[in-house]
This record gives C-alpha cells, structure tokens and sequence, in this order.
C-alpha cells in the first residue's frame, strides 16, 4: 500500500479531517522502508514507526516539536543525520535494531536536552564496552535507560569514568587541597 494511502486510512480511521488536529500518528506495522514526509503535520507530538521495515532514517520532515518517538524493531543501522533537530524528544526507542557507532549515536542525539526514556538494546552498540555509563554520560538527562531506572551511582561512576579532568579539580576543591600545574 503506498504511504499516503496508509496516513489518509489512519487519519480517516480517527476521524481527523485538518492536519492542524493530528498531535499522535500511528504508522506502527505497515511495512514502510522508510519515513514518510510528515512536515504537514505541525502539531504531531508523538509518532510510532515501530515495527516496520525501515533501513535508512531520515526524518528531516518531522516536526521538530515531537516529543515521542518510536522506532523499534526495524532494520535501521545509523541515526547518524536523522535525529539530531529532534530537540524536544522526551522519549525515544530505537531498540531491536541494527545501530553500531556508540560515538555517532550519541553524537547525534546530544542536543537532546529533554529526553528522559531511551531504549538502544538488542542494538550492535549495546554490546560495546562501557555502553550504559556512555550513553549516561552523553545523555545527563536520562532518567530511563533500555527499561532500567538511572540510579545516582550510575551517575557518578559515568562523570568519574568520563570527566576524569573535572573529577579530580573537584575532589580536590572539595577536599580543600591545591592542585599544582
């Protein structure tokens, strides 16, 4: 079924005739390959794209605005240049995938200031070395990582095991001690 069809039976489905009204958009389960244009949605807040058959994600036609999305158990590889104006995502799952490049990912997702729940697992980068203290790291504001709540120590051994420079400086402030050159 072409993508425009599948938008316009799930809009009809709901009832929905303007696209100002659209905030939840479920294209979950309807063999797409790859994202559609969804820039005339303004007000979309939260897309499902799970479960689907796409490889390559692109979703530059996104509204910036969205605050959940899902995308898990596709066949996508990178998010690298897909994700990054996605600034207000809250939630994002991405597990059961094919993503590898911890530092690209996390690259790509540091501009997310808000996210608080985050799946990678079942991904090829979770099983990289130091994975969860990584993704703490990079993603201070996560509160939810692959299921598991971020505990305080995670926190902590994340900022000593990445920030060993500023650790110290603050050890040292904190001990009343003057670090020489």
């Amino acid at each position: 079924m072409e993508v425009g069809k599948v938008i316009e039976d799930s809009l009809q489905k709901r009832g929905i005739r303007r696209d100002r009204d659209v905030c939840q958009l479920s294209l979950a389960t309807k063999k797409l390959t790859s994202v559609p244009d969804l820039s005339r949605f303004h007000f979309l807040r939260t897309l499902w794209l799970n479960n689907n058959q796409i490889r390559e994600l692109s979703c530059r036609s996104v509204n910036c605005c969205l605050t959940e999305l899902y995308l898990q158990n596709n066949n996508i590889k990178s998010v690298s240049g897909a994700l990054s104006h996605l600034t207000c995502l809250q939630i994002l799952f991405l597990h059961n995938n094919l993503i590898r490049g911890l530092e690209d990912t996390m690259h790509e997702l540091r501009r997310m200031q808000q996210l608080q729940n985050a799946t990678f697992s079942l991904n090829p980068i979770s099983h990289e070395l130091g994975y969860r203290q990584h993704v703490i790291h990079r993603l201070p504001s996560l509160q939810i990582l692959d299921g598991k709540e971020v505990k305080p120590a995670e926190r902590k051994t994340s900022f000593q095991i990445y920030s060993q420079d500023c650790h110290r400086v603050l050890q040292s402030v904190a001990f009343g001690r003057r670090q020489s050159s």
